[in-house]
């Protein structure tokens, strides 16, 4: 591709839109990295758009990451923010907070443990905490391409409908998950996951997060990302809220 090429990509980042942001689950296998040395690593993504015709639309996103990589451990924590306000009303307001704590067995086994605070207010969902561990496996390793495997135990707590419904469940949070690399400068990773509670298994959340990355420099690079969530369980007795959410976004994003 020519530079002309890219630079139209770069233009589309800009333009795409987003449809029905309104995810559940916080996927963390696609905010994974890997790290050549040991060490502190950062990342801050930000944007924001303006529109005024018959109504004024504002939105604001930001995410910060800070990576610790030592020799048999690393620690990760993400801060998310997202609003959406058309002519004052909030079409989109959520955020959330993870810190993973992840200590290396062997090549292939790792433990993890974690906890996140989030709330969604289009999902009238005002708390959810969680705190979880568990064991995760690499089934395939070859190149770069990756295929991992996670079986992990989660205690969760849900404040709905401004806290008139509350959930305290114990879940299984497993999933699925591969890196593949096309090309040179393309990544494409998908993370499937299945979270039912414990001991009823008959109301699931299920949730399928594909994304693709196409780097252009050697810190910028273009992403876009579509997840599908299914919640039952949550919904509820809420009628205005969908069982089924989907997202599909798009951004750039600056590396350093």
């Amino acid at each position: 591709m020519k530079w002309s090429g890219w630079w139209v990509v770069v233009v589309l980042a800009g333009v795409l839109p987003c449809t029905c942001v309104r995810a559940q689950i916080v996927n963390i296998e696609d905010q994974r990295r890997g790290f050549d040395t040991l060490g502190w690593y950062g990342q801050i993504d930000l944007g924001g758009n303006l529109t005024r015709n018959q109504n004024k639309v504002v939105s604001l996103n930001g995410n910060v990451r800070v990576d610790r990589k030592g020799t048999d451990q690393a620690l990760l924590a993400l801060a998310d923010y997202r609003l959406v306000q058309v002519s004052g009303n909030n079409a989109l307001n959520a955020g959330f907070l993870h810190l993973r704590y992840a200590r290396y067995l062997s090549e292939v086994w790792r433990w993890e443990a974690f906890t996140q605070v989030q709330y969604n207010e289009q999902l009238r969902l005002g708390l959810r905490t969680l705190i979880g561990t568990g064991p995760r496996l690499k089934l395939i390793s070859s190149g770069k391409n990756r295929v991992y495997l996670g079986v992990l135990y989660m205690y969760e707590y849900d404040e709905v409908a401004e806290g008139t419904i509350t959930y305290r469940d114990h879940r299984l949070s497993s999933y699925l998950s591969f890196s593949l690399f096309p090309l040179p400068n393309v990544v494409v990773n998908n993370t499937t996951y299945y979270q039912p509670v414990i001991p009823d298994f008959r109301l699931p959340r299920l949730s399928s997060i594909t994304s693709l990355s196409l780097r252009l420099t050697d810190r910028l690079a273009f992403n876009t990302k579509y997840s599908i969530t299914h919640d039952a369980l949550l919904v509820q007795g809420l009628e205005d809220v969908p069982a089924t959410t989907y997202e599909w976004s798009n951004g750039l994003r600056y590396s350093f």
